[in-house]
């Protein structure tokens, strides 16, 4: 068995411009060996944050029913226009975008690389690292106290939301008869070890989760709470530990961290607040286009919903499912957000609901400016995030909008009936996302038939609300049921095969990578079922 020290991690990851010539020998005199708080601080801030989070991750949004695939449809009067439906030879959209985990195959991984498993694990190992030391770690009495406690805070927090990811993707859905299911492997030590690691059961990782997120509130009260919003602040925490309670079906706990949350940030940014004109434009199309000032966006820090930012400069999602991709672009064949359909994600959005200009992008042009285009075809897709230069712009972000939820559906599902605290949660949060004076934005007791109908309301607002943020889609669904959903896979631009995902398929889960398979003989993969054409046909 291979294991490198604690010791040897600073060395190895933070403290690059020093020599390592023995990475196994404790005691070799080229080793950095923190000790303190200030040696650290550093670790974490370089190691233990999810910088990787959307190259890693972000295939599984095409796994959902938020994605669909072109050509599709046109807006009525642009259907004859040759030069929308120009074909370009030569470009197969297909290759290296997620084809294979658009239909659910069982080996999805051809032409990408699933890497979320690796990073998250490389995350808590630095995490480990801190937390490990907490005991010994030294610190000025009188100066430092706080920075110790906020160290202890943010390590046990990221530690809690690493392994959440990872249950959550790799391990069926919490359930009371899954808790004995394999779950993921827990590794709890500082120590790298080349050695095989059998999976805890789902009820072993939340049970960590749990503690780790209790542990990271205890800390709180001694902790220096002046962070930026690239770290872990209190509000993160309590967020967090709404989001966890909420996908262990612990209503009372989902109101508890909520209500803690609440005392200290109730902000939920108002869509009437930007330029109608501004919608739908990143900050490129602003400056094409000739208008000034902000345009919005989920990932701007300056905002005061935004609570957490991650993944710097990591903005992938454009890959699968933007209008700026290069291969993608004037060209109808390839992913975009799904709009045909009664359940589509574009058709669950009211017209006066300012989500919908803000959060995708119609106006895609070939000649003209954006504003006026010669033509545009149909297809929305995402244009959530925006890759600004400067500080203040990553390509994630927890923000307000998603503990409203939680807590919406906490009250919704203890209450007999239809609850109006839940009703009143929702509304606070629909009167800032529609058009001022809506009819449309507040809803009423009347408006649901029963206690199912507003908890099914909770569940397609998350969706309006949440679209393409992490993987919160492909999460909310496994704990929704894991409803069967079809995929129409497009070879030409008429011809089309439909894939179909049964409900409870065990292919939510994804398989555990073979860069852990392949030294880990302990550990059991996942059973996916192979999934073929169900019918196939053609627009014509």
């Amino acid at each position: 068995m291979l294991k490198i020290s604690k010791y040897t991690l600073p060395c190895i990851i933070a403290i690059s411009f020093f020599s390592c010539d023995n990475l196994l020998k404790e005691d070799s005199s080229d080793l950095l060996i923190p000790k303190s708080v200030d040696d650290y601080a550093p670790i974490l801030l370089g190691e233990g944050y999810p910088d990787k989070f959307n190259s890693q991750i972000s295939f599984v949004n095409l796994m959902t029913d938020d994605v669909e695939m072109g050509p599709l449809d046109y807006d009525a009067e642009m259907v004859g226009d040759s030069k929308v439906t120009n074909w370009e030879e030569g470009i197969d959209p297909k290759a290296g975008y997620g084809q294979n985990a658009f239909i659910w195959q069982k080996d999805y991984q051809e032409n990408l690389s699933d890497l979320f498993w690796s990073g998250r694990y490389s995350n808590i190992l630095a995490c480990n690292t801190i937390i490990e030391a907490l005991p010994t770690m030294t610190y000025a009495e009188q100066t430092q106290t706080g920075l110790y406690h906020k160290l202890a805070v943010q390590a046990y927090t990221l530690r809690a939301y690493h392994y959440f990811c990872l249950v959550n993707t790799y391990a069926l859905p919490y359930a009371t008869e899954n808790l004995n299911q394999p779950g993921i492997v827990l590794k709890t030590s500082s120590e790298i070890e080349v050695t095989p690691h059998e999976r805890a059961t789902i009820g072993q990782v939340y049970a960590l989760i749990n503690d780790d997120i209790k542990k990271a509130q205890e800390h709180l009260e001694g902790a220096d709470t002046q962070a930026s919003k690239m770290e872990i602040t209190p509000e993160a925490v309590y967020f967090l530990a709404a989001r966890i309670a909420l996908f262990q079906n612990d209503w009372d706990g989902v109101i508890k961290a909520a209500q803690k949350f609440l005392d200290l940030n109730e902000s939920i940014y108002n869509l009437n607040d930007e330029k109608e004109a501004l919608l739908g434009f990143n900050s490129t199309g602003v400056k094409d286009i000739g208008l000034e000032g902000p345009s919005y966006c989920a990932n701007n820090t300056n905002l005061n919903e935004v609570i957490f930012a991650f993944g710097r400069n990591d903005n992938k999602i454009p890959d699968y499912l933007s209008s700026t991709n290069t291969n993608l672009r004037y060209y109808e064949f390839g992913f975009h957000t799904s709009w045909t359909g009664d359940n589509a994600l574009i058709n669950l959005y009211d017209e006066d609901d300012l989500r919908k200009l803000a959060y995708f992008i119609r106006r895609y042009y070939k000649y003209g400016t954006a504003k006026k285009p010669a033509y545009y075809v149909g297809q929305y897709f995402t244009l959530k995030y925006d890759a600004r230069s400067g500080n203040n712009y990553t390509s994630q972000a927890w923000r307000t909008p998603e503990l409203y939820l939680n807590l919406a559906e906490a009250y919704a599902q203890k209450a007999n009936g239809v609850s109006e605290d839940a009703i009143r949660i929702l509304n606070q949060l629909r009167v800032k996302k529609y058009k001022s004076g809506s009819p449309n934005a507040e809803k009423t007791a009347a408006d649901f038939s029963g206690k199912e109908d507003l908890i099914k309301f909770i569940w397609q607002e998350r969706r309006r609300e949440l679209c393409f943020e992490e993987i919160m889609r492909f999460w909310d669904m496994r704990r929704q049921g894991m409803p069967a959903q079809e995929h129409w896979l497009f070879s030409t631009k008429k011809n089309y095969e439909v894939y179909k995902l049964k409900n409870n398929s065990p292919n939510y889960v994804l398989s555990i990578p073979k860069d852990e398979t392949s030294y880990n003989t302990a550990i059991i993969n996942n059973f996916r079922e192979t999934i073929g054409a169900s019918s196939s046909g053609s627009l014509e």
